[in-house]
């Protein structure tokens, strides 16, 4: 899923000529099997503070290759 929902916001964003997108992540208890989830995705990171809450920064190319063959989008 989260191949397909980053997929699907690169190509929202190439189409409006966006040419870069931010993530923050916080540390929490919940959200903790995620923390490696930027970097997997092929952001950099950019910032991180004492508390381990963190900045990314993505770069958005035409030359991004989709991550996702498997969940279809329909947009209606």
């Amino acid at each position: 899923m989260e191949y397909a929902m980053l997929d699907t916001l690169i190509e929202t964003c190439q189409n409006k000529g966006i040419k870069k997108i931010r993530g923050f992540y916080y540390p929490t208890a919940k959200n903790a099997m995620v923390k490696d989830f930027y970097g997997k995705m092929g952001f950099s990171q950019v910032a991180c503070d004492a508390s381990e809450n963190s900045e990314w920064e993505l770069e958005i190319s035409s030359s991004w290759k989709r991550m996702n063959d498997v969940i279809s989008i329909n947009r209606k």
